[in-house]
Formats: structure tokens, C-alpha cells, sequence
């Protein structure tokens, strides 16, 4: 009977990997979660140098970051890995769930390059917009990046099914108070990151995706009246704010509710006005900020 792989096994792989080197298709489910553990640590300490990526394995001190921050992604990433080990023995295939339990295992890229640019993607959308660590903590994280690794394997579809996958995983996440302005810049996001390491072609469907979510919002809710939004909601709220961007949120999750997308916008704006998070004065003042959205939408 093979013995089970231990964490000095996983610990290893990690660190076989903190050169970022590897390029070409990914068939090893453990390096697959390698790769993605050394590119998570890449953002959490603002460094590709694989003596600092190394020192951050070891768990030594890293100038700029939280150790706690940084010993919890080790710790996961070891993890992901050893389930990723205990794959390979069985002749399992990667999935999402190499990386994220969660996920329910669908496909995602296994190309090394495109899937270090899926990781920093998801971590930088995330850093960009505090709502979902505030409400979706670490398991948020998790999916944003196994979703932008599927989002990827969207690329060389024809633009018409990857509109429509694009469109499909929007209806998912607006339903879970995540409304598709979200889906539509971190897309924006993604197709930055593929093209700075493997170029236009790479790209394939992906910006055709995103305008198709742009277009869909503006034809209610335009750029001008998310930025107004922002403002009105700032000004009313103040130091009551939940999260920066609040505002934007709150109109981005009105253009769903105009365009279909969600039957209304109660997913986000329950979360927002929840009476155990703010005061009744400061609900009663976002939803009067939603109803300047309404009476300014198209």
C-alpha cells in the first residue's frame, strides 16, 4: 500500500515551484495547485523574487506583508497540494477542485502561464474591491480564482458561446449579490493580465465577453451614473459606509435588475441595509441613494 503523501512532500513541491519557470500544459493535479499556491503568495507579498517567495515558504518574515496573512496561504497551499498528491496516485484529472474543494470540479486552464495570470487577476480584483472579503471572506477568494481560470478556458471559444457562458456565470453571481459590473471589470482585469504575459492572441473571446456585459449595464445604468452613484453614496453615507464603492454597487446591481438579469436587486441591497451591519438611518439612506439610480437609469 502506497503511504500517504505527508506536508514535507507538499512543502517541497511548493518550493520546487517559487521560480515560476514552468510554462506548457499542466497535467499533474499537485502542480497545478503548486503553481497556484507560489502565485497566490507572488500577491500577497508584492514580490516574483523566488528568494523572497522562498523565505515567505519557510515562514520568515516578509517586509511589507502580515505574517498571519502569509502563514494562512503556506498552510492552505500545502494543503491544495497534498490533495493535489493524493489526485496523482489516483489518476485523477485536474479540475477546480484541485484548488478550490468547493468549486464542484469544473474545467479550468492548465496552461502555467495563463494560470499564474488568472491567479494575480482574481487577487487583484479582489484587493480592488473590498465587498468580497467583507462579505465572502476566504472562501470569495477561492472561487474568484478558479473562476477566473475557467474564464480563461473561454478564450478560444467563438465569441457567441463564450458571450453566452460569460453571460450564464453573470446571471449565477449577480443572484448571489455579486451583479455582473463586477464579472464585467474584473474580465477587464483578466484580459490585461493574458495579454502582458502571452500576448493579443491569448485573449481570443474574452474582450468581446466583456463589452457584451458593458453594453447589456449601459443601456440603464452608463459609466457617468455609476460614477454619480459613488458620489451620492459617499456624501449621504459617510463614515456609515459598509465598503469603498458602495455606490457603484448599488447602481451596478439596479442595471441587472433593469436588464433581467436578476428578477430584482435584493441579493446586494439586503446585505447592505442588513439591520445587524448599519443603522436604520444610513438603510434608509442608501435606499433613497438606489432610488436616485432609478429615477436617473434609462
Amino acid at each position: 500500500m502506497t503511504a500517504a503523501p505527508g506536508p514535507d512532500e507538499a512543502h517541497q513541491l511548493l518550493l520546487d515551484h517559487a521560480d515560476r519557470t514552468l510554462t506548457g500544459r499542466l497535467e499533474d493535479p499537485a502542480v497545478v495547485a503548486a503553481v497556484v499556491g507560489v502565485e497566490r503568495l507572488v500577491v500577497a507579498t508584492g514580490s516574483t523574487d523566488e528568494a523572497i517567495l522562498r523565505a515567505a515558504l519557510a515562514g520568515e518574515p516578509v517586509a511589507g506583508t502580515d505574517p498571519e496573512v502569509v502563514a494562512a496561504l503556506v498552510a492552505e497551499s500545502e494543503a491544495h497540494v497534498t490533495a493535489g498528491l493524493i489526485r496523482r496516485a489516483s489518476g485523477q484529472s485536474v479540475d477546480a477542485a484541485v484548488v478550490n474543494p468547493a468549486s464542484g470540479g469544473y474545467d479550468i486552464t492548465t496552461d502555467a502561464t495563463l494560470l499564474r495570470a488568472a491567479v494575480r487577476a482574481a487577487q487583484g480584483s479582489i484587493d480592488a474591491m473590498p465587498y468580497y472579503g467583507a462579505r465572502y471572506g476566504e472562501r470569495g477568494s477561492r472561487f474568484a480564482t478558479t473562476d477566473s481560470a475557467w474564464l480563461i478556458s473561454l478564450a478560444g471559444l467563438g465569441e457567441g458561446r463564450a458571450i453566452r457562458q460569460v453571460e450564464w456565470l453573470s446571471r449565477v453571481l449577480a443572484a448571489r449579490g455579486m451583479p455582473s459590473w463586477l464579472l464585467e471589470t474584473h474580465l477587464d482585469a483578466l484580459v490585461a493580465e493574458v495579454r502582458s504575459v502571452a500576448g493579443e492572441e491569448a485573449v481570443g473571446a474574452l474582450p468581446a465577453a466583456a463589452n457584451a456585459l458593458a453594453h447589456a449595464r449601459r443601456q440603464h445604468v452608463d459609466d457617468d451614473l455609476v460614477r454619480a452613484a459613488e458620489h451620492w453614496a459617499a456624501e449621504a453615507l459617510g463614515d456609515s459606509l459598509l465598503v469603498p464603492h458602495t455606490g457603484a454597487l448599488v447602481a451596478a446591481a439596479v442595471a441587472d435588475q433593469l436588464a433581467g438579469v436578476t428578477r430584482d436587486d435584493s441579493a446586494l441591497l439586503d446585505w447592505f441595509t442588513d439591520p445587524e451591519r448599519v443603522t436604520p438611518q444610513a438603510a434608509a439612506a442608501l435606499r433613497a441613494v438606489r432610488q436616485r439610480v432609478l429615477d436617473h437609469a434609462r
